[in-house]
């Protein structure tokens, strides 16, 4: 099992999304059965989070996708 780290970054990650990436860590670390549908709420979030005052941008999102979205945690 790869050992879940999460992504060092240097702007903040909203709260939504880091709780989304948190639920995924507590997950990958139970190895549950869905964690496909964890990574698909963290993708969702990232998206989300986009844009606006306290959002992320849309290449900051595609790097937190990369990360934590498309690669096998078991």
């Amino acid at each position: 099992m790869a050992e879940f780290q999460q992504l060092k970054t240097a702007y903040k990650i909203p709260e939504m999304l880091q709780r989304d990436i948190d639920a995924l860590e507590e997950g990958v670390k139970n190895e549950v059965s869905y964690v496909g549908c964890l990574q698909d709420e963290v993708r969702g979030s990232a998206h989300g989070v986009t844009g606006g005052k306290n959002g992320i941008t849309e290449d900051q999102a595609e790097e937190i996708i990369d990360y934590y979205c498309r690669r096998r945690w078991f």
